[in-house]
């Protein structure tokens, strides 16, 4: 992105550095959006601030490096530490997945001007998309949250990216509601009224173009109807 940065340059920073680089700019950022924030000497520890700081964390390690990098380190941190409890991991790591995940969607978002920009304009635009993505619920802000990092992309499933096939409703207007009512007309109108037959989703399917999910139920209980889906951006 901005600029290219050697994995193992970060060695120079040590780790107590680097720490402190990301605890200040949580706290920065906490300040701005009014997160959660704790006190005493872990204010940044099983809460708001500490899920926004490892998905900035992710941020500014890919904008430093890329995807791979940010990855792995994270992955070693969470490896390093043996004795962390499986709900703060599985807290960590779907954080961690969060903050790359912003970082591609301002690449998908910005392909022509990412050198307009100077580092401190794009941590601001992650530090805002995080925070979004935070109080839309898409985050875990506390390790007895019951979704799983292994079943992400279901849990996270958005309305809004659901691809309709044709005959999927034999009457939208009485068995959905108005929000997935909404998608399924923008997408026809998007596609000059044409809905695509399930046939032809399956075969986008394979091609990687969408994803299924078959039925599902969420961790709050929630039922899932299996339905197509738009590939997140990576």
């Amino acid at each position: 992105m901005t600029k290219q940065f050697d994995i193992n340059n970060l060695k120079k920073y040590g780790q107590n550095i680097f720490s402190n680089m990301m605890e200040k700019a949580t706290r920065k950022y906490q300040q701005k959006y009014g997160f959660d924030i704790g006190q005493g000497n872990n204010p940044t520890w099983n809460n708001e601030s500490d899920a926004f700081r490892h998905a900035y964390m992710q941020w500014w390690l890919f904008n430093h490096s890329n995807s791979k990098y940010a990855r792995r380190l994270g992955d070693e941190h969470e490896n390093t530490n043996p004795n962390n409890p499986s709900s703060e991991r599985n807290m960590d790591l779907w954080n961690n997945s969060i903050g790359r995940e912003v970082a591609h969607e301002i690449i998908y978002e910005n392909p022509d001007d990412l050198g307009l920009y100077t580092d401190e304009m794009l941590n601001d635009m992650a530090a805002e998309k995080i925070v979004r993505k935070m109080r839309a619920g898409e985050m875990i802000t506390n390790p007895n949250d019951l979704r799983r990092f292994e079943n992400m992309e279901m849990e996270r499933l958005n309305d809004e990216d659901r691809v309709f096939y044709n005959g999927e409703f034999s009457n939208i207007k009485e068995k959905v509601d108005n929000r997935i009512m909404s998608s399924y007309l923008n997408q026809a109108i998007e596609n000059n009224w044409k809905i695509d037959d399930k046939a032809t989703l399956d075969k986008r399917v394979s091609d990687g173009e969408l994803i299924y999910i078959d039925n599902y139920v969420k961790a709050n209980g929630k039922r899932l109807k299996g339905y197509y889906k738009r590939c997140p951006v990576r």
